[in-house]
């Protein structure tokens, strides 16, 4: 399951608790899957005046229901 907050400004910085999530939760597979389109769907990309996002991710076993421990990161654009 895959959480992120929306374009964030320079000046935020933790905005974990604003991750929601974007799109359905997606099964590892061997093939890439295109998750910026996603988010840039719901949440519009980020831009020089936003472009921070806050990222919360964790897996979920399917067969049993159990969840792992959350991991955190966070993007910011660059124009460089």
């Amino acid at each position: 399951m895959i959480l992120a907050s929306d374009p964030q400004g320079n000046g935020i910085t933790r905005a974990y608790s604003k991750a929601a999530a974007f799109d359905a939760p997606v099964t590892p597979v061997a093939t890439p899957i295109d998750l910026k389109a996603k988010y840039d769907a719901k949440y519009g990309a980020p831009s020089a005046g936003n472009p921070k996002v806050f990222i919360k991710y964790f897996f979920v076993n399917a067969a049993t229901g159990e969840k792992s421990g959350e991991k955190m990161a966070s993007a910011v654009l660059s124009n460089e």
